[in-house]
């Protein structure tokens, strides 16, 4: 057993094994020094505290990384599934995934943040034209951060890049103004204003016979005319010049200022109960986003940038500049961001424990919306909400239905039935959609009454894990898990096929009896991200053929 940490001041030890010593002075070696400890996440490590009492910072038991809880304050930790940093209290802990880098995790985040936008702007008009929300939500703080790291740190162009584009070049506007001056301070008249200096005669001043405006043109002309020595005291001039105080950088000014209060209110919620964040990342995320945009705002630029009296949502160089249609673009995801109705819950576990099954289901789904994207042609969206108010966790959905019939469900609910007593009689409970209990598989396809179900696994929490051996790595698929896709063919009415899809290599269709396709039975394919999250492309081409099969014959 190997000792890898020890605080003398939280007077806690983290080790690969329970065998700890009894005196506490044999580990003043391995004080700890600030950094980081770097732990493996299919290892099981034991913590021990040798104060009288366990800190109020530790998580209490089933907490995410919390397994089990021995006699003297000895505990079993793991990290099963996450990767990256995080915190044992003010313990910063990276850990390291052989299954997943944390490259990878944030590349999935950026791909799933980047969807995520795509659908929610793909059922509005075009962009801008409608920039609020439909009906009341409540903001989501994980999602808003994730869209305004991903916009403003991780896009190209990010912050930066935008305040460069937007202070080299503004929009600007032609402005007039009309206003009196007096003769020897007018440049240009123009013929229109001669009417206008002729029609004041409050406006002439008496000139000596002598004086040298008498013998210009204007004097003469004006001489003939009413046989005085009379001149234009003051004249209307009109005055033309750019000015950066358009309703466009009215708008920005606004929007950035609006951002950085919300950094402040998001930095209060996303931290814990202890005051601080359980993943460092977001601190520091958070920390650049406040000082790119002090440093925007900081520029002389926006001191001749008026108050916003409204938002010109219409305005073609908020559509279409760039710069500007970043940031509008973002203002706008912003304000639609509850409307997919995704679940706060999942994006809370994605950002700070790095929870990497949840992060696999939502990007297999939007990779097999990919897929259906390029066979038909989308029609519509509409979330499916359950309304049970004994539901510990809200059950949320989502529709999307395209062109020929076929429609994509998340998280799609199968209502199950009551079932009766054996003594009772069976005409008297009429099946539900799924005839045993409540079954929820993760993406579901439909065309007419015909189902395909693909299930994500990654495994979690203690139940094993895929092909995982003492390296950590995924290799093939359980069996277990083709048993429940069985479950789902069996128990939900109209399912022709029903398929796992996993981080793994070895693909396998097990095709049901009388099948007449190869999409009817069950089975495993393999789908995993590259270093830049989309999908391998030999995995992609099985399930794109399984679903092209389904949709054109079903």
């Amino acid at each position: 057993m190997a000792i890898i940490l020890y605080s003398s001041e939280l007077r806690m030890a983290i080790a690969d094994g329970p065998m700890f010593p009894s005196d506490e002075s044999s580990l003043s070696s391995m004080e700890h020094n600030g950094m980081p400890v770097i732990l493996q996440e299919w290892v099981t490590y034991f913590i021990k505290f040798y104060g009288e009492t366990i800190p109020t910072f530790f998580p209490q038991s089933r907490s995410y990384y919390n397994q089990r809880e021995f006699p003297d304050r000895l505990f079993e930790v793991g990290f099963r599934n996450a990767v990256g940093m995080t915190r044992i209290g003010p313990i910063p802990i990276n850990v390291v995934s052989k299954k997943i880098t944390d490259t990878v995790y944030a590349a999935m985040l950026n791909y799933i943040a980047g969807k995520y936008a795509n659908l929610v702007f793909s059922f509005e008009t075009s962009l801008g034209q409608q920039y609020s929300k439909e009906k009341p939500g409540k903001d989501i703080a994980y999602v808003e951060y994730l869209f305004l790291k991903k916009y403003l740190l991780d896009g190209s162009p990010n912050l930066e890049g935008i305040s460069a584009l937007i202070l080299a070049n503004p929009h600007r506007r032609l402005f007039r103004e009309y206003r009196h001056n007096t003769i020897d301070q007018v440049t240009h008249i123009p013929p229109a204003m001669l009417v206008n200096l002729f029609s004041s005669p409050d406006r002439f001043a008496i000139l000596k016979p002598d004086h040298p405006l008498v013998s210009t043109a204007c004097g003469r002309a004006i001489f003939n005319r009413t046989g005085r020595c009379l001149f234009p005291s003051e004249a209307m001039e009109e005055r033309k010049h750019h000015t950066v105080d358009t309703n466009e950088n009215r708008f920005l000014k606004h929007f950035l200022q609006l951002v950085q209060r919300r950094l402040q209110g998001l930095a209060k919620a996303l931290k814990g109960k202890s005051g601080g964040y359980l993943n460092p990342d977001i601190e520091a995320s958070l920390k650049k986003m406040d000082r790119g945009l002090m440093l925007f705002l900081s520029d002389p630029f926006w001191s001749d940038v008026g108050t916003m009296r409204f938002i010109p949502a219409g305005s073609q160089v908020l559509q279409r500049r760039d710069g500007y249609r970043q940031l509008f673009r973002l203002y706008s995801l912003l304000q639609l961001a509850t409307h997919c109705h995704f679940n706060n819950d999942d994006f809370q576990n994605l950002l700070e424990t790095k929870d990497t099954p949840t992060l696999f289901e939502y990007w297999s789904f939007f990779v097999v919306k990919d897929v259906l994207d390029k066979i038909n042609k989308i029609r519509s969206c509409r979330t499916v909400v359950s309304t049970d108010p004994l539901e510990q966790k809200i059950i949320q959905g989502i529709c999307i239905e395209y062109e020929g019939g076929i429609s994509l469900w998340f998280n799609r609910t199968f209502p199950g039935s009551p079932g009766f007593m054996p003594f009772e009689n069976p005409g008297n409970t009429v099946p539900n959609e799924s005839y045993s209990h409540n079954l929820r598989p993760d993406i579901i396809i439909s065309r007419g009454n015909n189902i395909l179900i693909f299930d994500a696994k990654f495994k979690g929490q203690r139940g094993g894990f895929y092909g995982e051996g003492e390296e950590g790595t995924i290799g093939t698929w359980k069996d277990e898990d083709i048993d429940k896709m069985h479950t789902y063919r069996e128990a939900i009415r109209n399912v022709s096929g029903a398929y796992i899809l996993y981080p793994g290599e070895a693909a396998k269709v097990y095709p049901a009896h009388n099948a007449a396709g190869r999409y009817q039975g069950v089975g495993a394919l393999p789908l995993k991200p590259d270093n830049s999250a989309h999908p391998a492309r030999r995995h992609l081409e099985d399930i794109e053929r399984i679903i092209r099969e389904f949709t054109k014959e079903s």
